[in-house]
């Protein structure tokens, strides 16, 4: 069913929370805000201990809320779907992310004028813990266009889950998100490809939610078991096709954070320069080169910036791969 004869409480705004009392509340007000139509909004608590449950209590039956132990934002997601069996449109929107006014109406309008797609998503305006603006573009002129399945087989796509909005049965026919991922960390960009081969995405360049970001050792570091699950899931399904996705994403990783490591220790920094280089060898962990880098953090200073020098001042970093640090 399509907008012109579904309205917009026709549609799901599911939001998983786990430990978000800090930033929960602006998460929900920004969804119930998108208009006099409001969506459903329905809050999975995985298995919060801090706050998060009074603060969802203070809205009452303006929101459903569902509490599980901990399982992990993919089976929270799948959980709060199963809680919207009317639903015709779907969307996800993380517990510390925020949509700005009309981003729910923008983004169902977006998919009313393309019949044929199943996914719309828009760009984002990238933040750090306090609400500041970053600045930091996350997607470039090569990538402001909605991907083929072959552009989503040959690299990692700047879709956010915060700034996607979906039709129900899509998501049905793909089977949710995958749960074998029981943590945060590359369910999502499974789940695009999934959905791409239900149908085509709209790319929408206005910039409609405010994403939080966490710094990038900080966020690598994180989601490095998720990505065995995703490496292992799409050689599974996609074959040699899947094996370019892999590849390119793996050595796109790997080299920046030896990139990152190599400046750390120019800079002096053995503790950075040994995480960056740790993480790096959980994306390919028996690498020669990175294990050689990660070994000389425990010389002395001098020695270890004098023989990574060399070899920073003739590296550099390929445009693309600044997003996988976002």
């Amino acid at each position: 069913m399509r907008i012109g004869s579904a309205p917009m409480s026709r549609t799901a705004v599911i939001i998983p929370v786990c430990n978000g009392a800090a930033t929960v509340a602006r998460t929900i007000d920004s969804a119930l805000a998108q208009g006099p139509d409001q969506p459903s909004v329905i809050v999975v608590d995985d298995g919060s201990f801090d706050d998060t449950p009074r603060i969802l209590a203070r809205y009452g039956d303006r929101i459903k809320v569902l509490s599980q132990r901990n399982r992990g934002p993919s089976i929270a997601r799948n959980a709060g779907v199963a809680m919207a069996p009317d639903a015709d449109y779907l969307a996800f929107l993380d517990s510390d992310d925020v949509w700005l006014p009309g981003m729910l109406g923008t983004m169902l309008s977006a998919l009313e004028s393309s019949p044929a797609a199943v996914l719309a998503y828009c760009d984002v305006v990238t933040v750090d813990d306090e609400g500041r603006t970053l600045g930091i573009p996350l997607i470039d002129e090569d990538c402001a266009h909605a991907p083929t399945m072959d552009d989503l087989l040959t690299r990692w796509w700047p879709i956010l889950t915060s700034g996607a909005v979906m039709c129900r049965d899509a998501f049905v026919r793909c089977g949710g998100f995958s749960e074998e991922f029981s943590a945060p960390g590359f369910e999502d960009p499974y789940m695009w490809l999934r959905m791409r081969e239900t149908g085509g995405f709209v790319f929408v360049p206005e910039r409609l939610v405010l994403y939080r970001t966490i710094p990038p050792l900080q966020r690598m570091l994180k989601y490095a078991g998720g990505y065995k699950i995703f490496a292992r899931l799409v050689r599974q399904r996609y074959g040699a096709a899947g094996w370019r996705l892999i590849d390119e994403t793996t050595h796109a990783f790997v080299a920046a954070w030896g990139y990152q490591g190599l400046m750390a220790l120019r800079a002096g920094d053995r503790r950075g320069a040994r995480e960056a280089f740790s993480c790096a060898m959980r994306y390919r962990r028996f690498d020669l080169r990175t294990t050689a880098r990660w070994l000389r953090t425990f010389l002395p200073t001098r020695a270890a910036r004098a023989l990574s020098g060399s070899f920073v001042r003739q590296t550099r970093t390929r445009p693309e791969l600044e997003n996988y640090f976002r």
